[in-house]
């Protein structure tokens, strides 16, 4: 720098409100969110911190900016004292600048500099000293952090403690949380990107939504969107207000659910979405446009939601995907289906460890709706002790179906069942976009007195914060194992769960429905035919997720019973259609006696 800034000032902080910045200026670092984040670093210890980021004065948007102020997070100030932001060019160099900071407040803490600093091309070190007084269990860890492990986001010194007595550069720990507030005549008033657009199945000609996910790297905050959209050969504009400003934080991310009409024309279709001007004026990020493929639909299907569970006797956190599922099936009854899958250690229920690769996850208790992303079957994404697996359940359900299906299950003998599957399509296409898979599970399933391998372990009584009324049963357990559980929703026979390769040929047509035909026998683990239920997936080929989905419950053919050598005295046999056949068929007929009466007889 060809002048040196030194200021030595104490000053009562001033704390901004939300993220007010002078005009045409944004907040820098490498934590991009508005929030003080959920974690913190320490030493145990009442002694005095160092810690400081580094700024590369050679990217955007640093290159050619000054510091203007800085936000400075504490999750607590009981035991710090002796707050003072520096800047310097080095670690062990003179200050540029330093302040003071009388009355540190928990939450963020803006400083405002003197006079702004420019950041020099070899970059420049932003870091602030306090003392922690006293230990309370908030001022063992007082640095808050983010996850982000870039280079310079970390540097460390506590001449008292041997490991960080000089200064530590580690990305370990992920980076401290503190902002920069930045100006500079390089940085862009609108520079908004568009990461992404979720894809978002529509019904043709019908108003429709899009979920795009948009970073913000402008100096102004967020508030109108101007946007032009291509789904198939259709090309529109369309404009949104946003509820809540995207701040002028760089690299700041919000999903914003767009308005669009749906095309005409049907089909699997190329959709993009060109972000024009942010609040009026032209966007000039580079990335400003995105694309994805969605469905567009003849008809709105019935969605039944998918959710295939990971579980097992041994795992005592699993209770609450019992509860879960028990919540999501007294809210959703006709469009939640629960596929809860044994495995490991024992388990008397493990009957397919097959499954483990479909889900894929090595957390106890976790699940997939339709095969989306790995969350907790009660928790969901907030594990805060309460049942959030809702938000995810509905997030998976509205999206729309590619198909409505139904599914028939019938028992041939004792152990063995028909499944008949119809699927009728609600877009065409020249050849078959899906596979189905089968699945049976059972209610109700219970180990012998005394076997300890049925009985459930459970840790919830420890567990207090789970305080909904769902939990209590394993919350005010005795001990940590239940022995009086009765297990629902139990694989116990399948497919190939990935899909049945051609069980779905040839092309999809709306108005023609396609049917499929399988066979699943039940294992030695199952107890009650009478409880047991066949679902049917619907597999898309090219993402591997649940389209859709049906359930059924296993009966006994009405008015149908099987013959081997029958003794009846037949006189002709006819197929479903009515044609006399020369011979009698393996599956239905229809046969005639001699003394004129008709009945269905199933020929193995």
């Amino acid at each position: 720098m060809s002048r040196r800034l030194f200021c030595q000032l104490v000053l009562s902080l001033t704390t901004l409100a939300a993220f007010a910045q002078s005009e045409g200026s944004l907040w820098w670092g490498f934590h991009h969110g508005t929030d003080v984040p959920d974690s913190y670093l320490g030493v145990s210890k009442a002694t005095t911190y160092e810690a400081a980021i580094h700024v590369d004065g050679t990217v955007a948007p640093l290159q050619g900016s000054v510091v203007k102020a800085v936000r400075l997070p504490f999750k607590d100030v009981t035991h710090i004292s002796g707050v003072t932001l520096w800047l310097a060019a080095s670690l062990d160099g003179e200050h540029l600048a330093e302040v003071s900071v009388a009355s540190p407040a928990a939450g963020w803490n803006a400083v405002t500099l003197p006079e702004p600093v420019a950041i020099p091309e070899d970059g420049l070190f932003v870091g602030y000293t306090f003392t922690v007084t006293d230990l309370d269990g908030l001022s063992e860890r007082p640095l808050v952090m983010c996850y982000d492990y870039s280079d310079g986001g970390l540097y460390l010194r506590v001449t008292d403690v041997a490991a960080y007595a000089d200064w530590y550069n580690s990305k370990r720990y992920g980076s401290l949380a503190m902002q920069l507030e930045l100006s500079g005549p390089s940085l862009p008033y609108s520079a908004v990107a568009v990461e992404a657009i979720q894809s978002a199945n529509m019904v043709k000609q019908t108003d429709s939504q899009l979920q795009v996910m948009l970073t913000n790297y402008g100096t102004a905050a967020v508030n109108a969107l101007r946007y032009t959209y291509v789904i198939g050969e259709e090309t529109r504009t369309g404009s949104y207000e946003m509820s809540e400003p995207l701040p002028a934080v760089y690299g700041a991310q919000t999903t914003v659910t767009v308005p669009v009409v749906a095309p005409s024309l049907t089909g699997r279709l190329t959709a993009s979405l060109t972000l024009d001007a942010v609040n009026g004026i032209s966007n000039t990020q580079e990335q400003r446009q995105a694309t994805t493929q969605l469905l567009c639909l003849q008809y709105k299907p019935h969605r039944r939601t998918v959710m295939e569970e990971y579980t097992g006797t041994w795992c005592s956190m699993c209770p609450r995907g019992f509860a879960g599922i028990a919540r999501l099936k007294q809210l959703y009854p006709d469009d939640f289906i629960a596929v809860s899958v044994h495995v490991l250690n024992g388990d008397p229920m493990d009957v397919y460890y097959d499954y483990y690769y479909v889900i894929n996850t090595t957390q106890f208790p976790s699940c997939r709706f339709d095969r989306g992303a790995v969350t907790d079957p009660y928790d969901g994404d907030i594990p805060d002790g309460h049942f959030h697996a809702d938000q995810n359940f509905k997030a998976a359900n509205n999206v729309l179906a590619a198909a409505d299906m139904t599914v028939k299950a019938e028992w041939q003998g004792d152990d063995v069942c028909d499944i008949s599957t119809t699927v009728d399509f609600a877009y065409d296409a020249e050849t078959c976009d899906y596979m189905l898979a089968y699945v049976m599970t059972e209610d109700g399933l219970r180990g012998p007195e005394g076997d300890h391998a049925w009985h459930q372990k459970n840790s919830f009584p420890q567990l207090t914060y789970y305080v909904e009324d769902d939990m209590q049963r394993y919350v005010n357990a005795t001990g940590s194992m239940i022995d009086d559980i009765a297990y629902n929703d139990v694989v116990i026979a399948m497919s190939d769960v990935r899909g049945i390769e051609g069980s779905l040929e040839g092309s999809q047509q709306v108005g023609v429905t396609k049917t499929h035909h399988w066979q699943l026998t039940r294992s030695a683990v199952s107890q009650n035919k009478d409880n047991i239920h066949v679902v049917a997936l619907l597999i898309d080929k090219d993402t591997k997720r649940i389209a859709n989905a049906a359930i059924a419950k296993v009966t006994q053919p009405a008015g149908i019973r099987t013959i081997d050598n029958s003794p009846l005295r037949i006189d002709n046999y006819y197929n479903l259609q009515g044609k006399r056949l020369a011979t009698p068929e393996r599956g239905l007929n229809i046969v005639r006696q001699a003394d004129g009466s008709t009945q269905k007889v199933l020929i193995k």
